[in-house]
């Protein structure tokens, strides 16, 4: 009996398990793919609403085959290298035997650094997180890392939705639509991606890998020509991915950078630019930028942020910034360890990318005298690029490095004269290491090596002046320290020098007059030189600050030079614009210098003139009529503008 009983119960338990499975099955059947995968509910719907609340309904699909024993090995985190490695290459560049795209987050490069380990129950929520965190610690002693991501998500590290929160929901022919209205025309891109690429780029080069991206370009164009970018009704699945759309983000953020610095007119110009700029930031919030940033988008911001600033628009370009930084730190790109199980040649893009986040940051900060977000401690700095032979990127990373310990040590050790000595005569053997064109324009042998040779000697002064501002200060009068006496005599060449090669520069590109980094040190250098006791009543000086002010002047009333063309003053912002004036008041009213000996008249003396507006005191020149804005007088000897 109680071995019949025991065949009998086999017998049941096996019934048992055929039955449970069959229900399995025809139960697993009803879901969809994704909600198979993550084993949560599944309404049925196309898309199912599961889908559309997690923000993926393009990829809500029922007649999927599952995968082999075979794939799903090649899908484990041991194998998540070589879905990097094929994250690296562009769409349309991919063999016909390499894992397919899945749409917008089933696939890590969407939603991580390029080579990060996935998370195979729910990749898109990956963020970088620190060594020392909880999250880290539990990584430490997990194989698969399902344990860190179920630890995340209770402890509130992750997002609790994956859909866009500026953005409505969409299903995928409607963001394929979308996408489409805002691609740009192949005759945008032959124009405005050459302007981009011989004025813009080579003195900010954000496009880490500008060659790689024009292969993007080429397959871009192509699939254009091909009609697949402009069928409305079927979706591409080379170009409907996030990290698509995010290519497509790039391509229209570097036409917005390339309009700015064509030749069209200047109506015409700033509404291109805009146009392309709107254009990115749409295709961001299709990319869902913000819930899964990758390389292209941290390019984007920067992109966008820089065209912003060469604008007018510092200010917003500060903002952006903040974001940008946020998302480059959720990439881990902050740091050499945190990226460095990336494959090999992705590394070097990651560390340009952080530099450039730092060149745009270090610039803002020391301009607006504000804190800076960013730092250089998490790479080991590369001291063979400095050893000889520097090149022009090189060095003003260094001044970017340079500018960050300025803007991030404490007023004392700014105002310290030993402080300033020490990190000048740093700066100084470095900029002696640079290439030879850059350390002389004698050794220029092209038009571009004379262009970075001017840029360079723009940003040199600059960072020299901001040194030596202790310096300037100082009260006159008062006796000079032989140490301030060097300072004071430094800040001197530098503010003449900043002039004179934007002077030169201008007469060789319109880089510079275009560049909101230049238009700002050359204004900047020019009222310091106009407003110091040491340099006002130098001839040689005010010689400078005229020449600037009709480079500023060019435009008339009716916003068109002599030869009938638009110009480049109507794009500057009011701070220039106030600086111009200044300029204007301080080189031409002489009298308004001697307040200090002539009180009356700057208060308005009985029969003297009332002040002018502005468009009367730019109407000598036939400058441009910029409105109402008041001449601002002078301003006292340790002015900084800024």
């Amino acid at each position: 009996m109680p071995n019949s009983s025991a065949a009998g119960s086999n017998v049941d338990r096996q019934e048992i398990d055929r039955i449970l499975r069959a229900k399995r099955q025809q139960r697993e059947t009803k879901a969809c793919y994704p909600c198979r995968s993550r084993k949560v509910k599944c309404d049925n719907g196309h898309p199912c609403r599961t889908c559309q609340k997690r923000g993926h309904p393009q990829i809500c699909v029922y007649d999927l085959e599952e995968s082999s024993p075979r794939k799903r090995a090649m899908l484990s985190p041991q194998n998540s290298i070589s879905d990097a490695s094929y994250a690296a290459f562009p769409p349309g560049l991919r063999g016909a035997n390499d894992r397919p795209q899945l749409g917008d987050s089933a696939s890590p490069l969407h939603t991580r650094p390029e080579s990060e380990p996935a998370n195979q129950e729910n990749p898109e929520n990956y963020v970088f997180s620190g060594e020392n965190t909880v999250i880290s610690i539990l990584g430490s002693h997990d194989t698969d890392g399902s344990i860190a991501n179920k630890a995340s998500s209770v402890l509130g590290l992750q997002n609790s939705f994956s859909n866009y929160p500026f953005l409505g929901p969409q299903t995928p022919i409607d963001r394929w639509k979308a996408l489409i209205e805002i691609l740009p025309r192949r005759e945008e891109v032959l124009k405005f991606f050459h302007f981009y690429r011989i004025s813009a780029h080579p003195f900010n080069p954000i496009l880490v890998d500008i060659d790689g991206f024009e292969l993007v370009i080429c397959q871009f164009l192509a699939s254009y020509a091909s009609g697949e970018l402009r069928d409305y009704d079927k979706i591409s699945e080379k170009w409907s991915s996030d990290r698509s759309v995010g290519q497509i983000s790039l391509l229209l953020a570097a036409l917005a950078s390339g309009a700015h610095c064509s030749d069209l007119e200047n109506p015409e110009r700033s509404e291109k630019y805009q146009s392309f700029s709107r254009r990115s930031f749409q295709a961001l919030r299709l990319a869902n930028f913000l819930l899964r940033p990758s390389l292209e988008v941290v390019q984007s911001l920067l992109l966008l942020g820089n065209t912003l600033q060469n604008n007018g628009q510092s200010d917003a370009a500060w903002a952006q910034l903040g974001t940008t930084v946020r998302l480059a730190q959720t990439l881990g790109l902050h740091t050499e360890k945190s990226i460095s199980h990336w494959p090999e040649p992705m590394r070097p893009k990651a560390r340009a990318l952080w530099y450039m986040t730092v060149w745009q940051d270090s610039l803002l900060s020391l301009c607006y005298d504000r804190p800076s977000m960013v730092s250089t401690r998490g790479w080991q700095l590369d001291l063979t690029t400095l050893e000889s032979n520097v090149s022009y990127t090189d060095m003003m990373r260094y001044l970017c490095r340079l500018g960050l310990q300025i803007n991030n040590s404490d007023e004392r050790d700014r105002n310290d004269l030993i402080y300033c000595h020490k990190s000048l005569a740093e700066l100084d053997s470095v900029f002696k290491l640079v290439q030879p064109h850059l350390l002389s324009r004698e050794h220029c042998t092209s038009l571009h090596q004379h262009q970075e040779h001017l840029a360079l000697r723009i940003h040199v002064s600059f960072c020299v002046s901001v040194l030596c501002r202790p310096a300037i200060q100082r009260p006159p009068g008062t006796s000079l320290h032989p140490r301030i006496r060097i300072l004071r005599d430094r800040a001197k060449d530098s503010l003449v020098e900043a002039a004179k090669a934007f002077l030169d520069f201008e007469t060789l590109s319109i880089v510079p007059l275009r560049t909101w980094s230049m238009v700002h040190t050359v204004l900047s250098s020019t009222l310091l030189l106009c407003l110091w006791e040491e340099t006002r009543h130098d001839p040689a000086c005010r010689d400078l600050q005229q020449r600037v002010i009709e480079v500023f002047s060019r435009v008339g009333k009716d916003g068109k030079d002599g030869n009938g063309q638009h110009g480049d003053g109507q794009w500057l912002s009011t701070r220039h614009i106030h600086a111009l004036v200044a300029l204007r008041n301080a080189v031409r009213d002489t009298p308004m210098r001697e307040e200090h000996a002539n009180p009356e008249r700057q208060r308005g003396s009985p029969g003297s003139p009332p002040p002018q507006r502005l468009e009367d005191d730019l109407s000598g020149s036939g400058a441009i009529e910029f409105g109402d804005v008041q001449p601002s007088g002078d301003f006292p000897a340790n002015f900084d503008f800024g």
